[in-house]
């Protein structure tokens, strides 16, 4: 079982729903920058994902 917390009390009320998504990879925020934040390299951030998460690739039409 997988589990996160993430700090969203600096978005205003109402704002924010609980049945939101939230992109934990994006074209502002990439794997580079995630793994900087958490003081590892990129590839150990895309394989610690697993099969469990719903992936969409941009520009393609391809979803998994």
């Amino acid at each position: 079982m997988d589990s996160m917390t993430v700090d969203i009390s600096h978005i205003p009320e109402g704002q924010i729903a609980a049945d939101d998504t939230v992109d934990l990879l994006n074209a502002s925020y990439g794997v580079d920058a995630v793994a900087e934040a958490e003081g590892t390299i990129g590839y150990e951030v895309l394989t610690s994902l697993g099969r469990r998460y719903h992936r969409v690739y941009e520009n393609t039409e391809q979803n998994i």
